[in-house]
């Protein structure tokens, strides 16, 4: 299984985590310096394009940028606590028509109800703005994840995804 693992603003993917995800298959999962990284999109089609992957994950801001990765690559999504706070920041790098895209491949949302930097409130909104224009989208709550997902929740996400793609 070929798949793409991007962490989130300012964070980077944790030994633990990497051996996860290297357990469960190709996993590219890159160190990225998001203020530094203007062409990271066009840079990971380009990639994605040439070498394809089965479906992308990612947290946080690496969550929404994964969701808009999935809209371009016609790939499954999975998404841990997506910052959709960040929309407004990505817009400069994205079309009106990938804005206001739908998902047609799964994509699959873990909501922390106890995240202290993206309220749980905008993840659900996002979510179920989507869900009224008929997105292939899931939303799963954890009521004690905070924003720092623990290996715990990163591997319950994993597998419920993995099992449900």
């Amino acid at each position: 299984m070929k798949f793409a693992y991007l962490h989130g603003y300012q964070g980077f993917v944790t030994d633990e985590k990497r051996v996860y995800l290297n357990e469960l298959g190709d996993c590219y999962s890159p160190t990225i310096d998001y203020d530094n990284a203007p062409t990271l999109i066009q840079d990971l089609v380009a990639q994605f394009t040439k070498e394809p992957i089965e479906f992308i994950a990612g947290t946080s801001l690496g969550g929404m940028i994964s969701y808009y990765l999935g809209l371009i690559l016609n790939v499954p999504v999975l998404m841990f606590n997506p910052a959709v706070i960040a929309i407004e920041r990505l817009k400069p790098f994205l079309s009106d028509e990938l804005l206001n895209a739908v998902p047609q491949k799964q994509n699959m949302v873990f909501t922390g109800l106890k995240d202290d930097v993206v309220e749980p409130k905008f993840q659900i909104e996002f979510v179920e703005n989507l869900k009224q224009k008929n997105a292939n989208i899931t939303q799963f709550f954890d009521e004690e994840m905070t924003h720092l997902v623990t290996l715990e929740e990163f591997e319950k996400g994993f597998t419920t995804f993995i099992e449900n793609k």
